[in-house]
């Protein structure tokens, strides 16, 4: 038995969620979750080019890695083998570090996509600012508190973090508004 969502019928979405459910909904989480995945992507250049610019390439990936994975950090002190098996080890976190990264932004991206739902350019660009802001940084001061890692906060200052996520949400509500808008294909336009 399928669940009833609000009657959006007239406006073309659709009503069952379930086995029959409409094309809309899962086309608004794709469209969430690619544009979550670009933001994520924004926010990892961002903080890429900052590290470049300080000439620490890599260094919050890395310390944001180490205090998720391992917040006291490897004690290696044995020769070629040892740093081996440490660039591996930090490779690995930093790998892994990067997929929640990204799993992370694509499921805001999605939350995102359902409240962005009815805006237009301004406002969906305004508020997707506030989310990033507001949810991007909250998921990062939970998970920060859930695994207790407040070694994480000396890689990344409150004020370049709230920047950074109102750029991410920024990219995220342009992404959302423009992956709603028609292809020429769907208007019977074809394109040039």
């Amino acid at each position: 038995m399928p669940i009833l969502l609000p009657d959006r019928e007239a406006e073309g979405e659709g009503v069952p969620f379930g086995p029959g459910v409409s094309m809309k909904v899962y086309q608004r989480c794709a469209q969430g979750a690619e544009a979550g995945v670009i933001a994520g992507a924004g926010v990892a250049l961002a903080f890429l080019l900052l590290d470049v610019v300080h000439l620490t390439p890599l260094a919050t990936p890395s310390a944001l890695a180490s205090g998720l994975f391992h917040p006291v950090g490897y004690e290696y002190d044995t020769g070629l083998v040892a740093r081996a098996a440490s660039w591996v080890g930090t490779g690995f976190h930093m790998l892994s570090y990067t997929v929640l990264h990204f799993a992370t932004f694509a499921a805001l991206g999605v939350v995102a996509a359902f409240l962005l739902a009815r805006t237009r350019w301004l406002g969906s660009l305004l508020g997707g600012i506030a989310f990033g802001v507001t949810g991007f940084t909250g998921v990062f001061f939970l998970s920060r508190e859930f695994l207790d890692t407040p070694v994480v906060m000396a890689a990344i200052t409150l004020p370049t973090l709230l920047l950074a996520n109102g750029m991410a949400g920024a990219i995220l509500g342009a992404g959302v508004y423009l992956a709603r808008m028609p292809d020429a294909e769907d208007d019977g336009v074809e394109a040039v």
